[in-house]
Order: C-alpha cells, then structure tokens, then sequence
C-alpha cells in the first residue's frame, strides 16, 4: 500500500516485492494497493518498503502472506521501517512458515497494543485517520473472524489504517492468465523453464539456449505492461509464438513440451492471431470476481 506518482506498478521500488504485479486497486485519496509476487519466496520487506518510500516521499505499508494461513507486515516511513511483525499472532515468529530470506532474522514478538500504536502513527504519518478499535480486532482476530484467511484479515487491517474505500480490480490491458501469454507466465511457463535450467546449469548440465534469455525479458515485458492500456498485445502475442517456437525447435526437454502440450501449437496459436482475435480475460478464470468480493466501493 503507497500513495505513488501515477501507478503503483510503474513506482520506482515497487520492483523489490515481486515483479507478478496481479491486482491494483484504488484506495482513495492517491492511495493504491498492489497485490504482487515473484521468484523470490520469500522475500524481503524491510528494504524494498524503505525504497519505496525513498521514490514516493509518503510512508508505505506492506505484508507477505504465506498460503492465506499467516503473514508478516511492516510498517515504513521516512527514516524509519517498522519491524518485521507477524500477524496472527503478534507475539512471536511463526512456528510454521518462514517469512524472511534465509539469511535475515525472522519477526520480533509483540503485544497487540504496541502495534496498534505503530499503526495508528503511521496512519497519522500518511494523513490518514485510523481506527484503532478496527485494527485491534484486525490484530487480535476472535470466534467473530473464524475461518477468515489471512488475505481476508489484511484488507481488514488496511481498512483499519483509515484508507477511503477498497477499490474494485483495475482492468488489465490483456489477459496474461490465458493463451498465448500463460506459455511464458505460468509457474511451468518458458520463464519459469529458463530460470531452473540456470540453476541445474551450475552443475554442469543444460547449456544455456537462445529461448530462454528471449522468454526471461519477456516475461518481464508482460507483467510491465499489464496496466498499459497503449501497449500493442497483438505484438506482445506474437513475441510469445516465437519464443515458443524457438523453445520447441531447440529444447532437449521433451517432457516440458508434453506438460504444455506444444504439438502443433506452432500453428494453432499463429492462426488465432491472424484472425485478430485473443480470449478475453474471464473473471471466474482469473480469479478476479473473487478478488472484487472484497471492494468496499466501485472505483
């Protein structure tokens, strides 16, 4: 959560958390909320937090949720990053899940009222108004919260810092969930392919092929242009067939193309882009009537 200088996707530091931007709301007031990910799981807080501060000059707040069970936040603003925090519950770090790098400490046990006070700071740091009843019960959830994830108990906690609304999903220019552009994003996706030959490729196995630096940028190309209303997609997709062409005319690894089911892929997606036509992005597919179950007010 930041208040940026246009989109929270294209923000300076907005890269440290993860690079899979998926859902960007409107918060009200310039506030946005991004849900992102990326390779790195898990990832670090603390300096990406601070980053974004640094490029937005406003204090921001952000969390890691591990498989909806828990999280951690951290609370940042000019100066100062608030510590690692666990949520639920506060006291201690997970016994559970890691939440940091394994190279950097884990949460600092604390009381739910030090943390609301954090917050309620911070909030007041943001020009915001909390409630610090709201955020209690965010912090500290009871038998009224039973069986809330905890995705469902951070929106709750955000609400509790005083933003204006929960915005609705913002459109995406294209659909990087489907066909063709799910050949280079999905988890067993061309991009996903390249980065685990280069770790295999350190014992001396799968050399490096022309495919998979081409499908590492573009990956990194799609997820960029997401928001980008502008951006050419026809374009993009055919990128898309030909790195997929390129993998299958020169990968070893058969099984990948079984998984994804290559044969005569070449041919079906260049025909489809002939036409000129792509497959709309489907909210029940997405996962996006879902994710605007959560919206307080229409953006």
């Amino acid at each position: 959560m930041a208040r940026p200088m246009g989109l929270l996707v294209d923000q300076d530091g907005i890269s440290g958390f993860g690079h899979q931007h998926y859902w960007l709301r409107e918060l009200g007031d310039g506030w946005q909320l991004v849900e992102t990910s990326g390779w790195k799981d898990p990832p670090d807080l603390l300096e990406p937090a601070a980053a974004l501060v640094a490029s937005t000059g406003h204090p921001v707040f952000a969390a890691y949720v591990s498989d909806g069970d828990c999280a951690v936040m951290c609370a940042a603003a000019a100066g100062v990053v608030g510590p690692l925090t666990h949520l639920w519950d506060t006291s201690g770090p997970c016994g559970v899940y890691r939440h940091q790098p394994a190279d950097m400490p884990e949460s600092i046990g604390r009381t739910v009222d030090d943390v609301v006070v954090e917050l309620t700071g911070w909030s007041a740091a943001a020009g915001l108004r909390a409630n610090a009843a709201a955020l209690r019960a965010a912090l500290a959830p009871d038998e009224s919260t039973a069986g809330k994830s905890a995705d469902d108990l951070l929106f709750d906690l955000i609400q509790g810092l005083g933003v204006a609304r929960i915005g609705r999903t913002l459109p995406w220019a294209f659909p990087i969930n489907r066909r063709p552009f799910v050949l280079i994003t999905d988890f067993m996706g061309l991009a996903s392919r390249a980065r685990e030959r280069a770790v295999y490729r350190r014992d001396g196995e799968w050399p490096a092929q022309s495919w998979e630096s081409a499908a590492l940028e573009l990956e990194a190309e799609l997820w960029a242009s997401l928001y980008r209303p502008d951006v050419d997609v026809m374009a993009l997709a055919h990128r898309v067939v030909e790195v997929q062409a390129a993998y299958d005319a020169t990968s070893d690894d058969r099984a990948q193309q079984a998984a994804v089911g290559t044969d005569g892929l070449y041919e079906t997606l260049v025909a489809g882009l002939l036409d000129g036509t792509l497959q709309p992005d489907d909210p029940e597919d997405s996962g996006r009537r879902w994710a605007d179950e959560r919206a307080t007010a229409v953006n």
